[in-house]
């Protein structure tokens, strides 16, 4: 049996007037300067990788460019290989060795912004009675373990994949005879493209980390039920959160489909680039006393 939530006596008396069988608390904003933060350690690390390969790639073409005969020469391609695969292990060792640490600050700021506003959020909503949400179950410490764990590994993912796509490149080129015509404009679209998916892999996994946090710390605390805030921002909001999950309350131990195509169950902020919130709620009718 879950815990009873307990309201304070003018909190109580109000409810029962106003005959409210559901009560709300503060909306969990998660901390968009912690989420800045976290994007720019990764943009560095990002940026420090596309830097240094652009630059070994094009000290190695220009030589042959001015004599026009890279496309001849047998050895380009070897050599080419051999930048390539040094700098792919250099980097996916550097962004291993740093991930979890920038991914732990992460974490950890957002395990302290759940803390502050839930408490806000829960004294709204009872009246001022504080309930603890610091509460370091096993549950709750496993969570902080695996965020940080998933966290790093997706970062570990960007050289891997950006190094790959750098030698698709590069061997076009040198079958084109394209040379540096094809790899400069290539280089300034991909590091671009690798830069947005640092940019957005940061702001998701700040918060998927808070919003996973927030729900184990609502349920220790006795908190089962939920209302989804849509976002209201964005250039491309998702019309199924918009029109159908937005305003509507839910049970953490049953959350809503959050994808109609898949079929896919979770929490706001689950989906890539999803902003949506949560909002803490009461039902009076749900083992809460007055």
């Amino acid at each position: 049996m879950g815990k009873k939530i307990h309201l304070a006596k003018k909190r109580g008396q109000w409810a029962r007037q106003s005959r409210a069988r559901i009560i709300r608390g503060a909306p969990l904003e998660y901390n968009a300067a912690l989420a800045g933060r976290y994007q720019s350690e990764l943009l560095k690390l990002v940026r420090d990788m596309t830097t240094e390969t652009q630059a070994a790639v094009t000290a190695l073409f220009q030589p042959l460019e001015a004599k026009q005969q890279f496309s001849q020469d047998a050895s380009i391609s070897g050599q080419a290989n051999s930048i390539l695969s040094r700098l792919s292990s250099k980097f996916m060792q550097t962004f291993k060795s740093r991930a979890k640490r920038i991914t732990e600050k992460m974490v950890t700021g957002a395990a302290s912004t759940s803390r502050s506003n839930l408490s806000k959020s829960i004294e709204q909503m009872t009246g001022d009675i504080t309930l603890s949400t610091d509460i370091f179950t096993g549950t709750l410490s496993q969570t902080l373990e695996q965020a940080t764990e998933k966290a790093a590994n997706l970062i570990v993912t960007i050289p891997e994949k950006y190094l790959d796509t750098v030698k698709e490149a590069v061997s076009a080129s040198i079958s084109s005879g394209n040379g540096l015509a094809d790899l400069v404009p290539f280089f300034e679209k991909q590091d671009g493209i690798t830069e947005r998916h640092a940019r957005n892999m940061a702001l998701d996994q700040t918060r998927k980390a808070y919003n996973t946090i927030n729900e184990r710390r609502m349920k220790s605390a006795g908190i089962t039920k939920f209302e989804w805030l849509h976002s209201a921002g964005g250039h491309h909001p998702r019309p199924y959160h918009l029109h159908n999950l937005n305003g509507n309350v839910y049970d953490l131990n049953d959350p809503p489909v959050i994808d109609p195509k898949t079929g896919e169950r979770g929490l706001p902020g689950q989906l890539p680039n999803c902003k949506c919130r949560m909002r803490p709620v009461i039902e009076l009718d749900d083992g809460t006393t007055t």
